[in-house]
């Protein structure tokens, strides 16, 4: 037995290594490997590669699972990142509409009565007070409030937006520049102002005597003798 070459029994290793091999092979390698070193060494190198082979194997599998996992993150984050995105986008869209509402469309901004002119101040026939309004600064008059205190006096307040909206030509001036009717005994008031508390006009108080309205101005508010 001891005469098989060496090259026999290398063939042989992987089979022993991995314990396939007949019991009589299994015999023969190991009563060579009693006595030669070469063969030793090739079972050592064989033995060292197969478990390199295995790390190696065991370290792709690891490596696939965190690309793997990694992919799913990317993955997830995508999505997580889209609806952020989306979150994100609807608060900034919300966010510029309400400023653009808060700048041109929240009349917040009293009107100074610097820029207010109030003409032909009359009483029409049938006991209501008419009078005429312009804004003489050039830019639009969105709104009015109206107010009446304890001692009856009515308030008429013009505000407008924190922008100003200047007045187009060729257009109408709206409320900027129009006559304006008024009933105190249907308000029950006893004054009639335009602007705020502090910062006001008046038109008409109880008692003060007024002209008779124009046919014109009567033809206006559709009152007929």
């Amino acid at each position: 037995m001891n005469n098989i070459s060496c090259k026999v029994i290398k063939d042989l290793l992987p089979l022993y290594h991995d314990k396939v091999c007949s019991d009589d092979s299994k015999k023969i390698v190991e009563e060579h490997l009693t006595f030669c070193e070469d063969c030793q060494r090739e079972l050592k190198n064989i033995d060292t590669e197969i478990k390199i082979a295995f790390k190696n194997n065991t370290m792709d599998r690891k490596d696939t699972n965190v690309i793997k996992n990694i992919s799913k993150l990317w993955k997830k984050s995508k999505v997580k990142s889209f609806i952020k995105g989306l979150i994100y986008a609807t608060l900034f869209f919300a966010f510029a509409a309400g400023i653009y509402i808060g700048l041109f469309r929240w009349n917040i901004i009293n009107v100074s009565t610097d820029v207010i002119k109030i003409t032909d101040v009359c009483r029409l026939s049938d006991g209501r007070i008419a009078y005429h309004v312009k804004l003489i600064d050039g830019y639009i008059l969105n709104q009015c409030n109206f107010n009446t205190d304890k001692k009856g006096n009515f308030y008429v307040k013009p505000v407008r937006s924190v922008i100003k909206q200047k007045q187009k030509k060729d257009t109408l001036a709206g409320l900027a520049d129009m006559y304006y009717d008024f009933n105190p005994k249907e308000k029950q008031s006893k004054a009639l102002y335009w602007g705020t508390y502090k910062d006001n006009i008046l038109i008409w108080k109880e008692d003060m005597p007024l002209p008779k309205a124009s046919q014109e101005v009567e033809d206006m508010f559709n009152i007929r003798d």
